[in-house]
């Protein structure tokens, strides 16, 4: 059964589908969200929140001597996360803030957000971050490691001219680790996996 599938069986006994979509960096996560919204667009409202504006502003976020953990589930508000998506499923609308990766600052918080009948929830860590959500959907996204790999170069050199070499070390010394802590281990709380390795999607 697809995801699309899922979601209008939830949607049959309940007022809305609330999805969280977790997976490592690079592994499809927003375009899967973007994938929903479309499928959708003409028969329901589809709200997206992401994981990623509520980075901390960088000197916030926990180091080591290699680098920044960025990937580390502690390198976001986390609670304000938890806080803000609980007022927008209880209360209808919520103001949530604005990051920019480039300058890993936020903006804002001024962002004003209302509930869909779907809302896709999506980032690193969503899955721990929204288990007690009520009668949700969670996806994990199962990408092969060095295809991830591989879009983060590809963004980073184009986007922010980082070096392929510095990238390389980066994802070695930094993103691997925190994945291997804190992401990969949400596999085995999903509701649906979507694996990409062999163009296969399957249930859990």
């Amino acid at each position: 059964m697809s995801i699309y599938e899922e979601i209008e069986k939830h949607l049959q006994n309940h007022s809305m589908a609330n999805i969280a979509i977790a997976g490592i960096t690079c592994s499809g996560k927003t375009t899967l969200a973007n994938s929903i919204r479309k499928y959708f667009s003409d028969k329901y409202a589809v709200t997206i929140v992401s994981q990623d504006d509520y980075f901390k502003n960088l000197p916030d976020i926990p180091r080591t001597r290699e680098g920044y953990l960025t990937d580390s589930v502690n390198a976001f508000w986390t609670s304000e996360f938890q806080h803000d998506v609980q007022q927008l499923l209880q209360n209808g609308v919520v103001v949530m803030p604005r990051y920019d990766v480039a300058t890993n600052t936020r903006i804002s918080k001024n962002k004003i957000v209302r509930v869909g009948k779907i809302n896709v929830f999506e980032g690193l860590h969503t899955i721990h971050l929204l288990k007690e959500l009520d009668d949700h959907i969670s996806v994990f996204v199962d990408t092969e490691i060095e295809t991830c790999l591989e879009r983060r170069i590809a963004r980073d050199t184009t986007s922010f001219g980082v070096p392929e070499v510095r990238i390389r070390q980066y994802w070695d010394d930094c993103i691997k680790p925190m994945c291997e802590r804190f992401i990969f281990p949400q596999k085995s709380y999903a509701d649906i996996i979507i694996s990409t390795k062999g163009g296969d999607s399957n249930d859990s």
